[in-house]
């Protein structure tokens, strides 16, 4: 299981079998990334797709890799950042990675050269030099990775415990604070649930590119951007997606939250082939409404009240696509 954690400055920190990747936001367009251990590719996608949100978010990003503590790359880690580098070349300013070892730096000269990114890629072993980038490119130079601190530290987190106690990051990767110590679990079917005491989002995928998202309990805002970006990875790992959001459960919204996801409608009205929203209340289905007006999306967002007709449509869409038929329809 892959425990992912929100360290108490924002950090996002993935971990499993021996390895971890902390992803720290040094300012909008620039990611730390730390990376320690042996990476026997157990995290599977999980690290590139904390990237893909935050290319989706800033583009184009500067990223800045430690991988100084890094023992050990398997190939397949070798070709998925080979990948990465070469379908996002237009959305990275420039990549920067220290490496700490001659084999991780020979891993590392292979993604480049085979992701045929020209210079894009500085590679280097000089940790002051490295540190000196990383600080320029922050607005705080007092955290910088030269700095230890619980990024590099921390423990793994068990699952189902609290990820992190006053800071729940709204913008995914960056620091900011929250009343609420927030839980991200993937359940026994796969889903993906976030969550804290008052408030639960669970993603299901029901088939590449159609996402079932069921809300619950009072939304105050505490879990900030961490919704949005599930719906991020989703998008950039399958393209236009279609999504359904039970919502009959949600008790308060906070303002914020809806100011929020009527930016995330408007952003990426060109990613979402088409939103159906089933709400409970009255009260709730305004508030969709006007969400669904303020993002000016047109006939892109979908208000039902009832989970018969919703519950119908989510399988029709869930269905596996047929191929299309060969040779001439008889008459």
């Amino acid at each position: 299981m892959i425990h992912r954690e929100i360290l108490g400055d924002g950090s996002i920190r993935l971990a499993k079998d021996g390895c971890s990747f902390v992803f720290r936001r040094l300012r909008p367009g620039a990611v730390l990334v730390i990376i320690a251990g042996r990476d026997t590719g157990g995290l599977g996608d999980a690290p590139l797709d904390e990237l893909q949100a935050e290319i989706a978010r800033y583009p184009p990003i500067e990223l800045y890799v430690d991988a100084r503590d890094a023992t050990f790359a398997a190939e397949s880690v070798s070709d998925a950042w080979t990948r990465f580098f070469s379908a996002n070349r237009d959305r990275l300013r420039r990549v920067r990675i220290l490496v700490g070892t001659p084999f991780v730096q020979l891993v590392v000269d292979v993604a480049k050269l085979f992701s045929r990114t020209g210079e894009l890629i500085q590679i280097g072993s000089d940790a002051r030099r490295f540190e000196e980038a990383v600080a320029t490119a922050s607005p705080a130079p007092a955290r910088a990775p030269s700095q230890p601190g619980p990024a590099r530290a921390a423990e793994p987190a068990r699952a189902a415990e609290p990820a992190v106690g006053p800071g729940a990051a709204p913008a995914g990767v960056a620091g900011a604070t929250a009343s609420a110590a927030i839980r991200r679990e993937v359940l026994v079917d796969g889903a993906v649930q976030l969550a804290n005491d008052r408030c639960s989002y669970t993603f299901r995928r029901l088939r590449p590119g159609v996402m079932l998202i069921a809300i619950a309990g009072h939304d105050g805002g505490e879990l900030g951007e961490l919704p949005l970006d599930e719906i991020r990875k989703e998008i950039a790992r399958f393209g236009p997606v279609a999504l359904f959001v039970d919502v009959r459960a949600v008790t308060v919204a906070a303002p914020s939250v809806s100011d929020a996801w009527t930016a995330f409608f408007a952003a990426n009205r060109a990613t979402i082939s088409r939103v159906r929203i089933l709400v409970g209340s009255k009260l709730l289905q305004l508030v969709v409404a006007l969400s669904k007006e303020a993002s000016r999306t047109g006939d892109m967002i979908q208000i039902d009240d009832d989970p018969e007709r919703f519950q119908a449509a989510l399988a029709r869409e869930a269905a596996p696509e047929r191929p299309a038929p060969r040779g001439p329809s008889r008459p």
